[in-house]
């Protein structure tokens, strides 16, 4: 194999590498035709053909419902042919890349079918094509972002820190209950979650959340602008083990590598992976606090004390209980106030530990250095991608 064939053969593979990594927007000339649409034409065909159905309407009956399937199943294959044509690709040909065209056969060949089935309202025909459209945009993000990959990503990097993240729960653990405990023990915190309305709740809740976000994000981002730098391509080759690219002498390259090429796309894409590795860790010590105080407020709050911080009557009680039972002879309640009390302190105990997280160098050590190797690595094989695809003529 020539070596020229060889670095097309790596190249392809690091774009696949991206791709598992939940960092598409590393692959240099990334476009929606060829690297979005095409990935999700699968899911996209399925849909495509699980609206043909529509073509069975209320007012259709017997061989009448059965020759407006079978009209739909022309239309459907002329459309796809004539565009596959179009396009000079042979009638049924499975496309190599996706644009306007075909999207615009996504978007306007299934309302069509919806007309046949004697949906006949303007309305209908809006849905479909409003309904297709939300589908689209959907696929887009998760596809062009990775979405699925980073979810996965941190799942893998949650499970693989839990045993320090229990550590960790044991040592916040005294000093949490200094500035929560005495919240969540409190008359007036139980008197608010009692008139809190569910939406209002999910809004504050969200709130906390979209804050923690915002500083998890600005904090990686200055993170990264300091891990893009290389001296030398020693240090870059060093990276690049268990990846496609592992094996590259550094008499491949001249010069030397210094700060890694990035994009806004490719910026961005890399701080919002990293962001999600360390949310899903965020995510789990606010759900091990949650479950703390739900457990201490059962055996602490009780139904005498929730009667007397509340505006509750003992009637209103049974509305209020989702479970209750025994304990050592004593009646044991958990109720709805417990649940949003809890998740209350839980969600400023979250937002408490996302600044620590990338502020206290404890914590930093101990879950953020993890997280900076990976995208440390993730930059090596840039770096090394794009010097292989200057190699092969490629603008990068």
């Amino acid at each position: 194999m020539s070596e020229l064939a060889s670095d097309d053969i790596l190249v392809a593979e690091a774009e696949d590498w991206f791709v598992r990594h939940g960092i598409p927007h590393f692959i240099d000339d990334f476009s929606a035709s060829e690297d979005v649409w095409t990935r999700a034409v699968g899911f996209l065909t399925l849909v495509f053909f699980a609206e043909m159905f529509l073509t069975f309407g209320p007012g259709l009956e017997g061989w009448e419902q059965a020759g407006a399937f079978v009209l739909g199943l022309v239309i459907v294959g002329a459309a796809v042919a004539a565009m596959n044509r179009l396009r000079g690709r042979r009638p049924f040909e499975r496309p190599r890349d996706i644009g306007p065209g075909e999207l615009a056969l996504f978007v306007l060949v299934p309302p069509v079918l919806a007309l046949i089935g004697n949906h006949r309202t303007g309305a209908e025909f809006l849905s479909v094509v409003g309904f297709n459209i939300a589908v689209l945009i959907v696929v887009y993000l998760v596809v062009s972002w990775g979405l699925f990959s980073m979810i996965r990503w941190g799942l893998v990097a949650m499970w693989s820190h839990m045993t320090q993240v229990l550590q960790l729960l044991g040592r916040i653990l005294p000093l949490m209950l200094l500035f929560s405990a005495f919240l969540f023990l409190n008359a007036e915190i139980w008197q608010v979650v009692n008139d809190f309305p569910l939406p209002l709740f999910a809004l504050v809740i969200g709130g906390l959340a979209l804050l923690g976000l915002f500083f998890l994000i600005g904090a990686m981002r200055g993170a990264i602008h300091e891990l893009r730098w290389f001296d030398t391509w020693d240090e870059v080759c060093a990276e690049l083990e268990s990846t496609p690219l592992d094996g590259l002498a550094t008499d491949r390259f001249d010069g030397r590598p210094r700060q890694v090429p990035l994009g806004w796309a490719a910026r961005s894409n890399l701080t919002l992976r990293l962001v999600v590795g360390l949310a899903t860790q965020v995510l789990a010590v606010t759900l091990l606090i949650f479950a703390f105080y739900v457990g201490f407020g059962m055996l602490t709050v009780r139904q005498e004390t929730v009667l007397q911080w509340t505006t509750l009557e003992f009637g209103d009680l049974p509305d209020e209980r989702l479970a209750s039972f025994e304990l050592f002879g004593e009646s044991i309640l958990l109720s709805r106030l417990h649940l949003v009390a809890a998740g209350f302190v839980a969600a400023f105990s979250g937002l408490q530990f996302a600044v620590s997280l990338v502020t206290d160098e404890s914590y930093r050590s101990d879950f953020v250095a993890d997280s900076n190797d990976e995208v440390r690595e993730a930059l090596a094989v840039r770096a090394a991608y794009l010097r292989l695809r200057s190699d092969l003529g490629t603008s990068v």
